[in-house]
């Protein structure tokens, strides 16, 4: 009885794996890396929108640039906000801050007008304030640029996700 229980599992066992597809996400696979070559990126409308763009369309065509007549259409919009990381200063006149940044976006695939997917993805960076105003917004710029290249590849995992199924 023992022996044919443990036959039954191993056969089900074995069905139920052959229908699994286990790939790697971050795999140089070809059939991935020329379906990301297709995808266009909508023009930025601020900066840390432009920055997030730019870096997308980077890691979509290894340095390559945009596509001419693309195959697929993402559609990016960044909204960020800063606001005080902890209740009290630090000493000397320093505050900690926090950056976060949503980025709302959709695949679109040109030839059926179908949104493949979209989704909604958050990213908080942290950075000091202090007393001196140039370097408050200096912190702030690279705070955005961290979180657009935080965002920048989530975005590109999630593509290269949907593209491939």
């Amino acid at each position: 009885m023992r022996h044919i229980l443990l036959a039954v599992l191993l056969v089900f066992g074995v069905s139920i794996l052959q229908a699994c597809q286990v790939k790697p996400l971050y795999s140089t696979s070809a059939g991935t890396e020329s379906k990301l070559l297709s995808v266009g990126i909508n023009p930025a409308d601020d900066r840390v929108e432009q920055v997030l763009r730019n870096r997308l369309i980077f890691m979509f065509s290894g340095g390559k640039g945009e596509p001419a007549h693309p195959d697929y259409t993402l559609d990016l919009a960044v909204a960020g906000s800063a606001s005080a990381a902890l209740r009290e200063q630090l000493t000397d006149g320093i505050t900690a801050q926090r950056y976060s940044a949503i980025a709302t976006y959709s695949l679109r695939d040109n030839k059926t007008k179908e949104i493949i997917g979209s989704g909604k993805r958050t990213v908080v960076t942290f950075y000091d304030q202090t007393t001196q105003e140039f370097a408050n917004r200096r912190a702030l710029r690279d705070a955005e640029d961290r979180a657009a290249g935080e965002l920048a590849e989530i975005i590109r995992a999630d593509t290269a996700a949907l593209i491939t199924r």
